[in-house]
């Protein structure tokens, strides 16, 4: 009888062996506490769990390793129903580890109780569930994100199961047709109210056609919301196998009435586009970065007389007039970089046939939204018609202007004239008549000899002073004087040496240089006398104190043809004879011979043919004549 005792006691030791070995060797955190929590024993998994050892828990409390955001849920859902002995349930918390990191426990809390019943101590299981908490929380992100997603791109999830005739519509389907969820939905219903009527038997045959085919389908078709509106939808559809056999259909369905608005607003806005482009009256084209044409319509390449598609291989300098290649450059330039979207500018292109076609051009860019240019649109406007016109205008105005000046001259001559005759013959017949007067009274033949004299010299110089007014009136009257092409340089050869004798006694160097503008096309008397009149005063009115240095030289100016004579003589006060200098019979150096006619003559043989003449002169220094013999038509297109 003894032995069973002994029997018994063998065995409850080797129990509690056997337990206390499935504790220290198990991979879950077992724990003893007493009713406030307090570690009594914790087995050696917290090392591996945590890296804390057994020792450094026991006597300590969970709470002070357990996350501050779930001690407050702990307490309430585990260890305060321990501990009255109601249960419990496996609760998810963080724990802290050795490193200051967080591991998650999943821990199911045990009373234990005496043999009356009293709980006395508290047990604890816990195992890691970290990896299992963060898939779960990737999952609900996941969910989130693609609740979110199917809502923002309006998709939702769809199957129809053939057999059981049961349809499953996700919660953005409901959404989309503005159905309430808890009506839920059957077949008939999809088709019968909310397909389009015109579009139903499409959408029928494509499920049809993947049901008995096995075929995948993705179709846009219209359907009516639960409020009637019509929207614009795209089903995709695959066949759903069980057992190798298809049972139903299932797919996604996409609101897509915006974009479809949209598309057709595009659609709208190109054709309007296209009609606006191709039956505009003016010249439209579309250039890309580097100025090459994309497009061209019909009027632009009529006005440059090309075909369309002749033009699409070149770019629009390839049509530019070579002097107008840098007009516009700097605008379309600044359009590229972004510095400016439109510019406007006229300029010249080349008509296939060779000539020039003037045009208005307006240039705006196209650019996507984040600013990069998609091309240049530019409307090209042919105003040659207008230019020519325009320039007819001016011409007008500058004849009338001219002529306005002419008349002007002209009144200034009769004025100058009538000076002229009033001052310079008023004398002469006046003497005469005194003359006259006292050769009737007079009584020897001496006396009458005398004013015989008298009259005759009186009478030569009326006599001159009529020739020179004739003279110049001839000149005046005479515009369409014979002109033939001439060489500056053998014109003015005659004239100088008619001079040779008085330009080596004044030791005169006499320069020429007619190289820039060697011909021209004038009067050959009016120019040798230009040229005579001219180095004539140069040679009569030289410096006192050097050889007298006279320099010729013709050249181009503005389309005009200019003679510039420049001495190094007496020159002329201009303050105080600069507008008398071309008048008749004026002189200004009373020490030198002369009558004060050169000048006169010159400009006047110089006006009549269109030209003017200036003077430049500084007393001492010499006088700077610059003649413009002809003025250029500056009216050109």
């Amino acid at each position: 009888m003894d032995q069973i005792p002994q029997q018994e006691e063998i065995r409850l030791s080797q129990g509690t062996d056997l337990y206390k070995t499935l504790v220290e060797k198990s991979r879950e955190l077992i724990c003893l506490h007493d009713k406030e929590g307090i570690y009594l024993y914790v087995n050696p998994a917290i090392e591996d769990l945590t890296g804390f050892k057994p020792e450094d828990l026991i006597g300590r409390s969970p709470y002070e390793f357990i996350h501050p955001d779930d001690k407050e849920r702990i307490r309430l859902e585990a260890h305060e129903p321990a501990k009255s002995g109601r249960p419990t349930i496996a609760t998810q918390y963080r724990f802290l580890r050795k490193d200051g990191t967080y591991v998650w426990f999943q821990t199911l809390t045990q009373p234990i109780e005496n043999e009356k019943g009293e709980i006395i101590y508290l047990n604890t299981a816990s195992r890691d569930v970290t990896s299992q908490v963060h898939l779960t929380e990737n999952l609900q992100q996941e969910k989130k994100f693609s609740s979110l997603m199917a809502e923002l791109a309006k998709v939702g999830a769809w199957e129809s199961n053939v057999e059981t005739g049961t349809v499953y519509w996700s919660t953005e389907i409901y959404k989309i047709l503005e159905r309430d969820p808890s009506l839920g939905i059957d077949r008939e219903t999809v088709y019968h109210k909310y397909s389009y009527p015109e579009d139903r038997e499409r959408l029928r045959e494509q499920n049809m056609r993947a049901y008995l085919q096995g075929e995948s389908y993705s179709v846009e078709h219209r359907m009516l919301t639960e409020s009637g509106r019509v929207i614009w939808v795209r089903t995709q559809g695959k066949p759903t196998y069980v057992d190798g056999r298809i049972v139903g259909v299932y797919g996604a369905m996409q609101d897509i009435t915006l974009s479809k608005l949209v598309e057709e607003e595009i659609r709208l806005s190109e054709k309007k586009f296209s009609e606006a482009f191709h039956s505009s009256g003016n010249g439209i084209i579309l250039l890309d970065k580097s100025g090459f044409f994309l497009e061209v319509n019909q009027s632009f390449a009529k006005m440059l007389g090309y075909q369309p598609e002749e033009l699409l291989f070149k770019g629009f300098q390839d049509v530019t007039y070579h002097e107008d290649i840098n007009i516009g450059a700097s605008a379309f330039q600044k359009i590229i970089t972004g510095e400016k979207n439109t510019a406007q500018f006229a300029k010249r292109y080349v008509h296939k046939k060779g000539h020039i076609v003037w045009v208005f051009i307006t240039g705006v860019a196209v650019r996507k939204d984040s600013g990069e240019l998609m091309f240049i649109v530019s409307q090209i406007q042919d105003i040659s018609r207008k230019r020519i016109l325009e320039n007819v205008l001016r011409e007008k105005n500058a004849r009338l202007r001219s002529i306005g000046n002419h008349l002007k001259e002209r009144i200034s001559q009769l004025e100058e004239f009538n000076q002229i005759v009033s001052h310079n013959m008023r004398s002469p017949i006046g003497n005469i008549s005194t003359l006259v007067k006292f050769l009737e009274e007079s009584q020897t033949e001496v006396e009458k000899q005398e004013y015989m004299d008298y009259l005759k010299k009186t009478s030569d110089q009326l006599l001159t002073t009529l020739n020179e007014i004739v003279e110049v009136i001839k000149i005046r009257q005479s515009p369409k004087v014979t002109s033939e092409e001439l060489s500056f340089e053998s014109v003015f050869s005659r004239v100088k040496s008619m001079f040779f004798g008085q330009i080596v006694e004044y030791g005169a160097e006499v320069i020429a240089d007619f190289s820039e503008s060697p011909s021209i096309i004038y009067p050959s008397v009016y120019l040798e006398s230009i040229f005579l009149n001219m180095l004539s005063n140069s040679l009569k009115y030289r410096s006192e104190t050097e050889s007298p240095k006279i320099r010729f030289r013709t050249y181009w100016l503005n389309g005009n043809h200019i003679l510039e004579v420049e001495d190094n003589g007496l020159g002329i006060d201009l303050k105080k004879h600069g507008d008398q200098i071309f008048k008749l019979h004026k002189r200004f150096h009373r020490d030198t011979e002369g009558r004060g006619v050169g000048l006169f003559m010159t400009k006047n043989q110089i006006e009549s043919l269109g030209g003017e003449i200036h003077v430049e002169s500084i007393p001492g220094k010499g006088a700077k004549f610059i003649i413009h013999l002809s003025r250029a038509n500056e009216f050109t297109i």
